[in-house]
């Protein structure tokens, strides 16, 4: 372990303290809970030092002191220590997130998963990319005014959807619809197949032409949905009681609800497969100043990343390796899968 100097030490103890339990410290508690070795007047001095240096400040006129933003950095950068993962947690990971998984069901599971083992919120980027292939379509009849809609990409991924209707639906109505939606999907782009489905629902009339709008508009819904990051885990923030009292924190759920700048943040962030943190003001988004953000990459091509957003004060020790974990065992499965046959 790297030799600290007596500023760095005492700044070490502040920041585990801190962490610990989100109360300031005082010299008076580092000396009694620790082996410093020194006398209170040089803890005190020395909290005056890194005070000046912008690494400690004070709360309240007479409190003990807290780490900045700054000081929670260089703690990270020179004096964390990582813990090994649980078998709890192996055993989870394992579990929850097995090779065979479609994408879009992998990136479901892992965000669910993160958010669930922390207790924070969880942020996946968007499963899919933009031009993926349509490989199978078909229509099947649940009831007289009911229809699933099941839509199979070239990943694998299966997309079912009920549709309603109001009127009956006869057997060459389906069959009818169902040659139009293969005519016009299969084998082709997302997107590329939803704009031939519109020119071919101006051919058609009556009930064909209102069942081909019903689907044509929940696979337009669908292919939205897949371009937006997955968040899990806001109503966990919610119910913190620091969320009620702190309008800043509240400011964090909006941004979650509208989460393009989260994006345009963290891409370029995780270039590479190193877990990465954001330190609230760090991020120069003003409602994530006092939150932080462990990243990492799962996924080089098409750019993908998964994330943990929680209190400046969380469990880096613990939490930094977890994120890594999940993203190494996304990548292993997105591997496993564009190797299969």
């Amino acid at each position: 372990m790297v030799q600290l100097s007596r500023p760095e030490l005492i700044l070490k103890l502040i920041v585990e303290q801190y962490l610990t339990d989100g109360m300031p410290v005082s010299s008076k508690l580092l000396c009694e809970q620790s082996e410093l070795g020194i006398s209170s007047a040089t803890v005190r001095n020395t909290m005056m030092l890194l005070e000046q240096q912008g690494f400690i400040r004070s709360p309240h006129t007479s409190a003990g002191r807290v780490p900045t933003t700054s000081g929670i950095r260089l703690f990270i950068d020179k004096m964390l220590q990582f813990e090994p993962l649980s078998g709890r947690w192996l055993d989870a990971i394992q579990l929850n997130l097995p090779p065979q998984l479609p994408v879009s069901l992998l990136c479901q599971q892992a965000g669910q998963l993160l958010a669930n083992l922390t207790g924070m919120v969880s942020i996946v980027s968007a499963p899919k990319e933009q031009g993926r292939v349509i490989r199978q379509v078909d229509l099947v009849r649940l009831a007289t005014q009911r229809l699933l809609l099941v839509v199979i990409d070239e990943d694998g991924d299966i997309l079912h959807r009920v549709l309603f209707y109001d009127d009956l639906i006869d057997n060459p109505t389906l069959s009818r619809v169902l040659c139009l939606l293969n005519a016009a999907l299969c084998g082709q782009d997302w997107l590329d197949g939803i704009s031939r489905l519109a020119l071919i629902a101006k051919q058609e009339c009556g009930a064909v032409q209102a069942l081909v709008k019903t689907a044509m508009a929940q696979l337009s819904l669908d292919e939205m949905q897949q371009h937006q990051p997955l968040i899990y885990g806001q109503h966990q923030l919610m119910q913190a009681s620091d969320y009620h009292r702190d309008p800043q924190l509240q400011q964090v759920i909006e941004l979650l609800d509208n989460p393009s700048c989260l994006v345009k943040l963290l891409t370029p962030v995780t270039q590479d497969h190193q877990p990465k943190l954001i330190l609230g003001r760090e991020s120069g988004i003003e409602p994530l100043a006092k939150v932080s953000l462990i990243c990492a990459r799962y996924r080089s091509q098409p750019h993908g990343f998964i994330a943990l957003l929680g209190p400046r004060r969380m469990n880096y020790g613990r939490f930094v390796p977890l994120v890594e974990a999940v993203a190494q065992q996304m990548f292993f499965n997105l591997n496993h899968l564009n190797q299969s046959p």
